[in-house]
């Protein structure tokens, strides 16, 4: 039976996060069986990986998603809470995240980080490779 892997990603800022996951995508091992899902936001990530985890039975996740910090405090709020979810998820559930949440100073930062060198989805799903091959 092959390893299931869910790519669990947010539409927001879709430009951004569709150039993470198609690095994911590229660089994940054609063993995996690789299933993709979508929401809405980053705050979203965290219980549709729970979800998928309790129904689906899958202990493999990239979660993408960007947060560009604005003139608010929210950047923060949702980074530190995000993280803190997707660590706390990988702990209680025991299975693994690959972090592929952007958190940028500005959308310039975010589009560096999906070029061909520096794909910060291509680097996630390297480092699950590299774990569970």
């Amino acid at each position: 039976m092959k390893n299931k892997v869910a790519i669990v990603s947010s539409n927001y800022y879709e430009n951004i996060t569709e150039g993470l996951v198609t690095g994911a995508k590229d660089k994940l091992d054609p063993s995996f069986d690789v299933y993709d899902y979508v929401v809405d936001g980053a705050w979203e990530l965290i219980y549709k990986i729970n979800q998928l985890s309790s129904n689906d039975n899958i202990d493999k996740f990239i979660a993408i998603g960007v947060i560009v910090k604005g003139d608010t405090d929210h950047y923060e709020y949702i980074s530190k809470s995000v993280a803190d979810g997707l660590i706390n998820l990988t702990i209680h559930k025991n299975i693994y995240i690959a972090n592929c949440v952007l958190n940028v100073l500005n959308l310039e930062q975010a589009t560096e980080r999906i070029s061909d060198n520096k794909n910060k989805g291509s680097e996630a799903a390297s480092a699950l490779n590299n774990l569970f091959l």
